[in-house]
């Protein structure tokens, strides 16, 4: 009984106090993160990423504290915080965010080992691994991804609305409708939104715990498909927004657009999830 309530009133207490060093390293690092990646359209599912990962944590925190306090190892804890701390200090210094929000998991990993230990992290192993989709990307890393993407994309948008009856043209990754012109840029290509659904998809096959194998793999396998599809559809209406009410008009969806994506593709994956679910029940009968 002793030990319960130890165990129930020390632990919050120091869970606050590490939360409060936590928030004074890392929030002018997302400060940053938001006024150079999240201010554009590639940045639209950063917040929504790192809500999720707050809330992932939040939801097993009643699991990790009723581990024992003996399980703590401050050696392997140790280890973890020196090396996210170097992590840190350059990344900080340097102006590298892959390093600065990358360290966010290791001094992370090492508050949890030195609470709770192993079982800690297995408790917490995949809201851990859920941060990497956090990271931001430099675009010289990504350039020989982005450019065949931007490709593939303005092809087949300008196939979809060529057949819609559109007057419209392409070249390269420029594509004329009427009298405007439209780039796809990198934003566009369907990048970001690729690797942030592929997470989110993570966590809705996570969170389900759908009791088929193959059910799990065929909504993963989905996630990237989805991803694109959604952004054609995006592609799209902002080619009829731009054709059909003005250049000025266009921009505006534009800076919506990221939103819409997310939206559109949610209400896809879970399509297909249900769809999954009405095959594999009828197929048991």
């Amino acid at each position: 009984m002793s030990q319960t309530m130890t165990r129930s009133t020390s632990f919050p207490a120091a869970a606050w106090l590490l939360l409060a060093a936590l928030l004074f390293m890392y929030v002018p690092t997302f400060i940053d993160v938001a006024r150079t990646f999240w201010q554009n359209e590639r940045g639209t599912a950063g917040p929504l990423i790192l809500a999720i990962c707050a809330w992932l944590v939040w939801g097993k925190r009643d699991a990790l504290m009723a581990v024992p306090q003996h399980h703590a190892n401050p050696l392997g804890a140790s280890v973890l915080l020196a090396f996210g701390l170097a992590c840190y200090v350059i990344g900080r210094s340097q102006d590298l965010h892959v390093l600065e929000v990358g360290s966010l998991i290791p001094v992370c990993a090492a508050i949890i080992m030195a609470l709770r230990g192993t079982p800690g992290l297995r408790i917490m192993w995949f809201a851990l691994f859920f941060l990497l989709f956090v990271i931001p990307l430099p675009g010289s890393l990504l350039d020989a991804i982005l450019v065949p993407l931007k490709q593939q994309v303005s092809a087949v948008s300008e196939s979809i609305m060529y057949a819609l009856g559109f007057p419209v043209a392409r070249s390269g990754v420029v594509i004329s409708i009427g009298q405007y012109q439209l780039l796809i840029a990198d934003a566009c290509s369907g990048l970001s939104s690729m690797i942030s659904l592929t997470g989110i998809g993570l966590v809705y096959v996570y969170m389900a715990r759908n009791p088929g194998v193959w059910h799990n793999v065929l909504l993963l396998l989905a996630v990237l498909p989805i991803a694109f599809v959604s952004n054609i559809v995006r592609v799209c209406l902002l080619m009829w927004v731009t054709y059909e009410f003005g250049e000025s008009a266009g921009q505006r969806f534009h800076d919506q657009a990221g939103y819409l994506e997310i939206v559109l593709a949610f209400a896809l994956f879970f399509g297909l999830d249900a769809l999954i679910n009405v095959i594999r029940k009828r197929v048991a009968k």
